[in-house]
C-alpha cells in the first residue's frame, strides 16, 4: 500500500515540478515560498512540538525574503534580509528574556537558515542568465543520488554506516549514488549541448553539469543523513504527512536544500572561470 501511494504521488507530482521548473517565474517563486513556510513549520514543530508566537518571525522573514528575490533578485539585498531578521529575533530575546527560551530563538534561526535560505536556490539558479540548463541538475543530483544508492545498496551494501544517522546505509549505496547521479550528469551535458540554443562552448556545460552533478551528488547524501539527525534528535520518523507515502515537505526536500545552493555556487563560479 506504502509503494502504490508513493507512486501515485509521484506521477502526480512529477510534472508539476516540471512544469513549474521549466516556465520559472511567479509561479516558481510563489510555489518555493508556499513550499518554504509548510517546510519551515514542520521543523518548528518538530523542535518544539507545538505553534509558538516567536514561530511568526521566521514565517514573515520567510515571504520577506522571497518578496527581496522578486523585486530585487540575487544581490546584497538577500544579506539585508537576513540581517534584519536576525536582529529581530535578537530584539525578542531581549525584551521578552523572561519568558523566551534561548532555545526557541536558535531553532526560529536555524529552522530559516536550514529550509527558506536554502531552498530559495532553486529560484536564483533558475533566474540566472544561463539558469534554465543548470537548475535541472539540482533535482538530478538528488534523486539520481539516491535512486542509484538505493539499488546499489540493496544489490551490493555490506559495509554499513555505523555512528551515523542512517546505520541502515552501506558505503556501497553511496559511493554507487554518486557515481550514477555523475554519469547522469555527463549526459544530460551531452545531451542539452547538442540539442539546445546554449550560448557557447559545449564541452563548457558538459564538464560544468559532470562536476556540479558530482557535487551535488555528495552534498545530497549529507542532506539526507542531517534531516535524519534532525529526526531522531527530535524523537520522530517523518516530518510530516503531506505527501502520502513520502512524509512531509521537508522529507521530500532534505537533499534538494542542500545542493540547490552548491548548485548556484559551483555554476556561477565554473562559468566565471571558463566562460567569463
Amino acid at each position: 500500500m506504502s509503494f502504490v501511494k508513493r507512486t501515485i504521488t509521484v506521477v502526480i507530482g512529477l510534472p508539476l515540478v516540471v512544469a513549474l521548473v521549466f516556465f520559472g517565474g511567479v509561479p516558481l517563486l510563489v510555489v518555493a515560498t508556499l513550499l518554504a513556510v509548510a517546510a519551515l513549520r514542520e521543523f518548528y514543530l518538530a523542535f518544539s512540538k507545538t505553534d509558538k508566537l516567536i514561530h511568526a518571525i521566521g514565517y514573515l522573514a520567510t515571504l520577506g525574503y522571497f518578496a527581496a528575490i522578486f523585486i530585487f533578485g540575487a544581490g546584497y539585498w538577500l544579506l539585508i534580509a537576513l540581517t534584519l531578521f536576525v536582529i529581530t529575533v535578537q530584539t525578542c530575546l531581549v525584551v521578552f528574556f523572561k519568558n523566551l527560551p534561548m532555545s526557541e530563538c536558535i531553532s526560529v534561526v536555524y529552522g530559516f537558515l536550514y529550509v527558506p535560505f536554502m531552498l530559495s536556490f532553486v529560484v536564483l539558479v533558475r533566474e540566472h542568465e544561463l539558469g534554465f540548463y543548470y537548475v535541472w541538475l539540482i533535482f538530478t543530483a538528488s534523486f539520481g543520488c539516491d535512486t542509484f544508492a538505493y539499488f546499489t545498496g540493496s544489490l551490493f551494501g555490506k559495509r554499513k554506516l555505523k555512528n551515523t544517522p542512517s546505520p541502515s546505509k552501506s558505503l556501497e549505496g553511496l559511493i554507487g549514488g554518486v557515481i550514477g547521479a555523475t554519469v547522469i550528469g555527463f549526459f544530460y551535458g551531452l545531451l542539452v549541448s547538442r540539442f539546445s540554443a546554449y550560448p557557447d562552448n559545449t564541452v563548457h556545460l558538459i564538464l560544468i553539469a559532470t562536476i556540479i552533478s558530482f557535487l551535488g551528488a555528495v552534498f545530497s547524501i549529507i542532506g539526507d543523513l542531517a534531516a535524519s539527525a534532525v529526526k531522531r534528535h527530535c524523537e520522530i520518523k517523518d516530518f510530516g504527512n503531506v505527501f502520502p507515502g513520502h512524509g512531509g515537505v521537508l522529507d521530500r526536500v532534505d537533499s534538494i536544500i542542500v545542493v540547490a545552493p552548491i548548485v548556484y555556487m559551483v555554476m556561477n563560479v565554473m562559468i566565471w572561470l571558463m566562460i567569463g
